[in-house]
């Protein structure tokens, strides 16, 4: 049966809002779905909009409000704990800690597991298992809206139930296939049907215009030229906390009533919206609050919510005067509310001066944004690194003319900021303005724009908007030239990267792209890796066309893995490689699926493998990694060849008139046969080792000689986990270890090299196989003896274990430091340093246990020697105070200041000190200090 609703749903970064359309209507048209929402304990509001804020209720609120335990028409929220929308936004000011939101931006940050339970962020009044990952919270908005569609629009009625309805959720036009499919899977979680489709931003703001503007006549005057020449339309979205233009084409279609329209380009994804102008006002206006301080958190998010508002004002006035003056208070601890109250004073002038010189400054055509870090940072986001929006639109134009704009977001709701930008776009094409497209509700557009997009494509009749991909997509190559360059000339000494256009920028939705020339060859029966690039500024680039890749114009996507397995009984291609054609699609929606197919048969018929993109992939910062080419090895090809047969041999069956080997020797075996020595093995050469050593996990029985020296030598290879092509499979293969057990597990040697096996390789374990060795060996862990020496500091590598168990963990080092302080006591000392670290490996900082631990740790060891046995004290304390510059992460001064002075009357040396007391880039020399040994040469992070 036909659904009878077309329903579109804006999933916003501050706000989120359902609209819809009944086609059984006489005059179909979008309407919108009030929702019934909390906006005190126990008293309800019914609004458009539901803020995208949830609030975790304490155990007497929830009482309150479900004394039988049951959620009343189960409208309070995911959950009979949480609360999502107005009441939730209001709390965001006065409870902080329990208070979720920004998830949006969190699906699109790559530098963390999206779905870890990060969220409130730095939250101590939660226990982590109440907490919720970036996907969970979304889900927790659109299951929300799920229900309250059901309580009100279906009732009784079957036929008008949520999820047999035409389903449309709103991304922006940036958000990569990762955060697309990570929204899906909230859409998911939240029970909606299988065929909900996602749908870019500013299309639907776009469709909306549309929708309000349907006949010829409007048309005609909104583009005066259209007769003449195509016209460019730019949708200039900015909401709470990101950034979206689109370019779109109006082209006059003759013998047609309406026009045809194309998506010509997007932007790069920008984590820049109102949020950030949020911030600037509070830290704008903080010194004053503070005395030249920093405020608590407490105190911060209550300015900054405050500031929030007083944005809204100032931008919701038509003529703001500029000298009157605003206040905020806030309330800073002690035992007198009254008493702990601080205010201060901003004028609208000065907001209105930060807002417009910092975020929407004047600029040149040719500005391009500033890769400097300029942009603020809170929350553990990674927001843009230049903090004008101007700049950033004048780097997706390149100089291309604008016929007309289309505002959208809360942000560009104020008449100021729309004419600001209007006045920059004349400026850039020699004062010819722009006309701009109405629209009344901006807040709105995006949710009736989606409903309107669905209806219209089921009709199949009116305005549609074309364009399919808004990026080209492509996959880093060697060996081929581009046919031709484009843009500035790399300098001589820069390196060069070729890329092939797998599929073009604008390919349509649903319609295969076969690469065929130049061919690719697969490696069969081992895990091979693709890089990928995408480029929304390309759309003159074809299927198969090689190009530069340079950084401006290109940007890294995470890896595209396969496994490329053959049948037992199929013959194996000559060298391993197999010719294969690649295939990429756009599906119904809006994700990109590669396929590698075999050109010829192999074996009874062609085979086909997908591409998936390596999710599991570590960043750091902002930035992709950067791998070692796998060949550059820094050893000769016959020595390589010979150490790999060395280990072959080592573990392999031997006949009687073979050499014996001598499992012991064996990495000095290897130094000898590959002419250099380990401390020179870079990480490419390692992972080469490690491919024989990994072919041998189940020949290490051979006595106990063979199995320590498997440990040792695979430890030592695939040491630190990642950071190197296919280490997420070389680590799958390792975890065989831990589910086939030790071979000798009575052997003491040997069960200290299983842990130190897994501290050296721990950063490649997921969160399952962390949490599996940490209670599996939970027992030798918290052991008083010396056999529990290796495991605490393999316990203290775990970056992605819980908090609750890092603390368990952090509290028990503490206590044995107390206890053996005259004694040995390294091992503890080393793993405290792990555990309260500001900078963690590889987990992020969702890993930085808080400051309280911090200050725990240093009020009971403050007072012992940090010399002698305690040596290492200084270190560890180094790494916990270690200053970011980081609100979420940063010690208070005070703290900061007693552990300085008794780093200075310890004897630390200088750059620790400095580490502690300004803010000094991570070295390569402080991941070995937290990794405990020399780390591979090369290693890339």
């Amino acid at each position: 049966m036909a659904a009878r609703y077309s329903i579109g749903i804006d999933l916003g970064t501050s706000n989120c809002a359902l609209a819809y359309v009944d086609t059984t209507a006489a005059s179909p048209s979008t309407q919108l779905l009030n929702v019934p929402q909390y906006e005190a304990l126990g008293q309800w509001r019914e609004d458009p909009v539901l803020p995208s804020f949830c609030y975790f209720l304490t155990d007497d609120e929830a009482r309150e409000l479900h004394p039988d335990g049951a959620v009343e028409g189960e409208l309070a929220g995911w959950s009979h704990t949480r609360v999502v929308g107005q009441w939730a936004r209001e709390m965001a000011s006065l409870s902080p800690e329990r208070v979720a939101y920004s998830a949006k931006s969190w699906l699109c940050h790559r530098g963390v597991d999206r779905e870890s339970k990060l969220l409130p962020w730095q939250s101590t009044v939660l226990p982590v298992d109440r907490k919720l990952s970036p996907v969970d919270v979304s889900a927790a908005y659109l299951s929300y809206l799920r229900v309250v569609w059901d309580r009100q629009m279906a009732g009784k009625d079957k036929t008008a139930r949520f999820d047999r309805q035409d389903i449309v959720i709103t991304v922006p036009a940036s958000f990569d296939a990762d955060a697309q499919r990570l929204t899906l899977e909230a859409a998911e979680r939240a029970g909606y049907p299988a065929s909900t489709r996602l749908l870019e931003e500013p299309q639907a703001a776009f469709y909306a215009w549309l929708e309000r503007h349907p006949g010829a006549s409007e048309l005609a005057t909104a583009f005066p030229q259209l007769n003449e020449r195509p016209e460019l339309v730019l949708v200039c979205d900015i909401g709470g906390g990101t950034s979206d233009f689109s370019l779109f084409e109006v082209t006059a279609s003759e013998g047609d009533e309406h026009p045809s329209i194309r998506r010509l380009a997007v932007s790069e994804h920008i984590l820049l919206g109102g949020d950030n102008l949020d911030l600037a006002l509070a830290k704008m206006v903080e010194p004053q609050l503070a005395d030249g301080g920093t405020l608590s958190t407490s105190a911060w998010a209550q300015l900054l919510s405050q500031c929030r508002t007083l944005k809204e004002w100032v931008l919701a006035d038509p003529a703001p005067d500029p000298a009157k003056l605003l206040r905020v208070s806030v309330t800073d601890g002690g035992s007198s509310l009254f008493a702990s109250a601080r205010s201060a004073e901003v004028s609208q002038g000065e907001l209105l001066t930060l807002m417009l010189d910092g975020f929407f400054p004047e600029c040149p055509v040719d500005a391009r944004p500033a890769q400097e870090r300029t942009g603020l940072r809170e929350l553990g986001l990674p927001y843009a690194q230049d903090s004008a929006i101007t700049r950033h639109l004048a780097g997706f134009l390149r100089g291309r003319r604008v016929d007309a704009l289309l505002f959208n977001g809360g942000t560009v709701a104020s008449s100021l900021l729309r004419e600001r930008l209007c006045a920059q776009a004349a400026v850039w094409q020699d004062n010819a303005e722009p006309g701009m497209l109405a629209n009344d509700e901006p807040h709105l557009a995006v949710a009736r724009g989606a409903a309107f997009y669905r209806f219209s494509e089921r009709q199949a009749a009116g305005l549609t908007i074309t364009g399919g991909s808004g990026h080209a997509i492509y996959l880093e190559i060697q060996g081929a030239a581009p046919k031709k360059r484009r843009g500035k000339t790399k300098r001589k000494d820069a390196p060069v990267r070729s890329g092939v256009c797998i599929l073009p920028q604008g390919a349509e939705i649903e319609a295969p792209v076969r690469l065929v020339e130049p061919e690719i060859q697969l490696m069969v029966d081992r895990p091979v890796r693709f890089q990928a690039w995408t480029s929304p500024s390309r759309p003159e680039d074809t299927v198969g066309e090689v190009v530069d890749l340079d950084d401006d114009a290109f940007h890294r996507l995470p890896a595209l893995t396969t496994l490329a397995l053959l049948p037992p009984n199929v013959e194996k291609p000559e060298g391993g490689k197999l010719a294969v054609h690649l295939i990429a699609e756009l599906n119904n929606l809006g994700l990109l699926q590669l396929v590698c197919e075999s050109v010829r048969r192999v074996g009874d018929r062609q085979r086909r493998w997908s591409l998936e993109f390596n999710l599991r992939e570590k960043l750091n910062g902002d930035e992709p990694i950067e791998e070692t080419p796998a060949e550059d090895t820094g050893a000769a090809t016959e020595d390589l060849q010979a150490a790999q047969a060395q280990i072959g041999q080592c573990f392999g069956l031997q006949s009687n008139s073979e050499p014996q080997s001598e499992p012991a020797r064996l990495i000095k075996q290897l130094e000898d046969v590959l002419r250099l020595k380990r401390k020179d093995w870079n990480t490419a050469l390692l992972r080469e080792l490690w491919e024989p050593l990994g072919e041998s996990i189940t020949r290490r029985d051979r006595s106990t000689e063979h199995e320590l020296a498997w440990l040792m030598a695979a430890g030592f290879c695939l040491r630190p986990g990642y950071g190197h092509p296919l280490d997420r499979y070389r680590m799958q293969r390792l975890w065989f270890l831990h589910e086939l057990g030790l071979a000798h597990d009575r052997d003491k040697a040997i069960r200290e090299q299983l842990f130190i096996l897994w501290r050296r390789t721990a950063g490649g374990l997921d969160r399952d196989q962390q949490a599996a060795l940490y209670h599996t060996w939970r027992e030798r862990i918290y052991d008083d003896a010396k056999q529990a020496y290796e495991p605490l500091r393999m316990a203290g590598a775990l970056e992605w274990l819980p908090s609750e168990d890092r603390m368990e963990l952090a509290n028990h080092c503490l206590k044995l430091i107390l206890e053996r302080a005259d004694k040995y006591c390294d091992h503890a000392i080393w793993a405290l340093g792990r555990l309260l670290t500001r900078t963690p490996l590889y987990a992020g900082e969702g890993a930085i246990l808080p400051v309280s631990a911090v200050t725990q740790a240093f009020d009971q060891l403050a007072r012992l020697s940090w010399r002698d046995s305690l040596a290492g004290l200084k270190t560890t304390f180094t790494q916990a105070a270690r200053r970011l510059d980081n609100r979420d992460h940063d010690l208070d001064e005070a703290l900061r200041g007693r552990i300085v002075a008794k780093l200075t009357e310890s004897g630390a040396k200088e750059d620790q000190l400095r580490r502690v007391t300004t803010f000094v880039p991570i070295e390569e020399k402080d991941r070995q200090q937290l990794f405990g040994e020399s780390l591979p040469v090369g290693l890339h992070w």
